[in-house]
């Protein structure tokens, strides 16, 4: 009896079993696969160039297979990892874990693949003999490089592979030599601290306003409510910027970190106001909280205010740190600069979303709204307050100026392709505003006539539908325009990491920094 494949929905559930030849033609069925990823205790991962009639050729993790049925038994993860380990690489039993899980669908020819895939992790310092029948070389590789490697040339990995860096990435930290990627585990430290100094704050607050009428005390709340919904990426930074100077006291600076997130706040609420969107973070716009009960004008009014509340928490926030008059003084400077410039860029967004920009243009906002707000900005703060000195300054400038822009690249891909969960908004948004990211100025300069037309009719109008989402999810990839953004992503990110040996001399903060730009394109919100 031939073995069948296991049929699951996209969260694992049984749903049955098929054939192969079932699962893997046409369009396929979804059925439960895995790939079994092999690291070494010198941070190396086993990699092969798979030998098999679909996605052939190509470079893949350790092992890749499905769990099998066979006479009447289904296989586990361990044992079928262990059945493909020694079947592809010659390796006997390797104890291994499941460490996240992605939805995919790729096509190859007539047939494809259509799988609930599990990412296994395992650690093997052993000898492998690739078998020739399944596999055309295999090799050692650093984590990073492997991880770079995807970004600056995914064309040569399987679809999964593609698929199994953003999770690692993305999701449940890797295991890397017995503990997890660096930026991860700091990034999880630093929230638990940040996370609680936020909370004590805004308790503080609340305490103070409760001399005015209750609706003042309802703007700190929606303010804390705001806030505690970001993954707090722009404080991280300023942590980060902190780290490469001499000082390292993490509770002088949390006033610093909080400030920046209230600039953020202060931001997008009046961003979300200007651009009418009606959710952030999965969540009701502050100016839609508000206009409950009342109307629009009075939600867009107190949402105003509660931005500009924000903004004036900033400054307090700043003064009353334990920094130096001087530093203070540096501080506020660089911080009027950033959020000047942001409004510029602001500015030049509404601006052009009446005209036609060229590619400069809308580059010149990337780096006004995203590369300098959120990367240089915060960095350079924190290195500042830190003593960092002004060749290691200049470094951060440019590590931050190539992070944000293809940060900003990401963030174009994701407004039409993302998972509206995972990003919290509507993938109709940019299209319905018209956004002029660089993905669609690219998109237009690579279609043909009809592609075009297709585009002026949908990109900017307000009644766009997801029907018509589809249509240009389809022009944007085969035009190339979302190929020449994944690659110009790899060369910023190439550019990026460059800068980092010059920022620091320290290990860990250059691994958490290389991390952090492997985030900023891998990233799924």
């Amino acid at each position: 009896m031939r073995p069948k494949l296991l049929l699951v929905d996209d969260k694992d559930k049984f749903k049955g079993y098929a054939s192969y030849s079932d699962c893997h033609a046409g369009e396929g069925k979804r059925h439960r696969a895995f790939v079994t990823l092999l690291l070494d205790d010198n941070n190396k991962v086993l990699l092969q160039k798979r030998k098999h009639r679909l996605f052939d050729g190509l470079w893949d993790l350790t092992a890749i297979s499905h769990p099998l049925r066979v006479d009447g038994k289904t296989e586990t993860y361990q044992q079928a990892s262990d059945r493909a380990l020694k079947k592809e690489m010659g390796i006997e039993h390797v104890q291994v874990r499941k460490v996240g899980a992605f939805n995919y669908f790729a096509q190859d020819g007539k047939n494809c693949e259509n799988e609930y895939c599990a990412l296994l992790t395992g650690q093997f310092n052993g000898k492998f003999r690739a078998n020739k029948k399944e596999v055309y070389e295999a090799e050692w590789v650093g984590y990073y490089d492997f991880i770079q490697e995807v970004g600056k040339n995914p064309s040569v990995y399987t679809p999964w592979a593609r698929e199994t860096v953003k999770v690692l990435v993305n999701g449940i930290p890797l295991i890397v030599n017995g503990s997890p990627g660096e930026f991860k585990q700091e990034l999880e430290f630093f929230l638990k601290e940040f996370t609680k100094f936020s909370k004590n704050f805004f308790k503080d607050k609340q305490k103070l306003v409760k001399k005015y009428p209750a609706l003042i005390s309802r703007f700190y709340a929606e303010l804390e409510d705001f806030s505690s919904g970001g993954k707090a990426m722009r404080p991280f930074l300023v942590y980060l910027g902190y780290k490469t100077g001499v000082e390292k006291d993490l509770t002088k600076m949390l006033p610093v970190c909080l400030a920046i997130e209230l600039v953020h706040t202060f931001l997008l609420i009046h961003d979300d106001i200007i651009d009418r969107s009606n959710t952030r973070r999965g969540k009701p716009t502050v100016h839609k909280k508000f206009e409950k009960g009342k109307d629009a004008h009075y939600g867009i009014s107190q949402a105003i205010v509660a931005g500009d509340i924000a903004l004036l928490e900033v400054v307090d926030l700043i003064n009353k740190s334990n920094f130096s008059d001087k530093q203070k003084s540096v501080c506020i400077d660089l911080l009027v600069k950033v959020v000047l410039e942001t409004g510029y860029g602001e500015v030049l967004d509404v601006d052009y979303a009446y005209t036609r920009p060229s590619i400069k243009e809308i580059w010149e906002v990337a780096e006004l709204k995203t590369a300098r707000y959120s990367f240089v900005g915060p960095m350079k703060l924190g290195a500042i307050l830190g003593g960092a000195n002004k060749n290691q300054l200049k470094a951060i400038e440019q590590y931050g100026l190539s992070c944000g822009k293809a940060f900003q690249l990401q963030d174009d891909i994701l407004g039409v392709f993302g998972n509206e969960k995972t990003l919290g908004k509507s993938t109709l948004s940019d299209m319905q505003e018209g956004k002029n990211t660089i993905l669609f100025y690219k998109t237009r300069e690579l279609a043909t006539h009809l592609q075009r037309r297709l585009l002026d009719r949908v990109w900017g109008n307000p009644k766009s539908a997801v029907v018509d989402l589809k249509k240009v999810q389809s022009v944007m990839e085969k035009s190339g325009a979302k190929k020449w953004c994944e690659r110009e992503m790899a060369i910023l990110v190439e550019s990026s990491k460059a800068s980092i040996s010059k920022i620091t001399s320290d290990n860990k903060v250059r691994n958490i920094l290389l991390e952090c730009t492997d985030f900023a394109i891998y990233r799924e919100s």
